[in-house]
């Protein structure tokens, strides 16, 4: 189970990077980027396997709480944070449900 949140970081570190190296170094970037996913990862795991749900609502709801974090980590407007989130959750998401990743 915890390679799905390796290939999560493999995913969404990338493009946290793509969107804020301009405003932080790769090491936290990197670091903080860990710490967001297993956060919300853990959550998400656990939510799902033990009462089931819907997926889509899941992810929205990890989408919201990553762009806190990241409002709440950086410099940047609200709405960078959530596109961000967003972005990242969505590529994550439909790469893993493809079967891409």
């Amino acid at each position: 189970m915890w390679i799905h949140l390796l290939k999560t970081w493999l995913v969404e570190i990338p493009i946290l990077w793509l969107f804020l190296h301009h405003n932080d170094r790769l090491t936290s970037i990197v670091g903080l980027g860990v710490l967001i996913n297993v956060s919300t990862w853990t959550f998400l795991v656990y939510y799902y396997y033990q009462f089931g749900g819907n997926i889509y609502f899941l992810e929205l709801l990890v989408t919201l709480v990553e762009g806190l974090w990241i409002r709440s980590l950086w410099k940047i407007n609200w709405s960078k944070s959530f596109l961000i989130g967003l972005v990242a959750n969505a590529v994550s998401f439909g790469l893993g449900w493809w079967g891409i990743i």
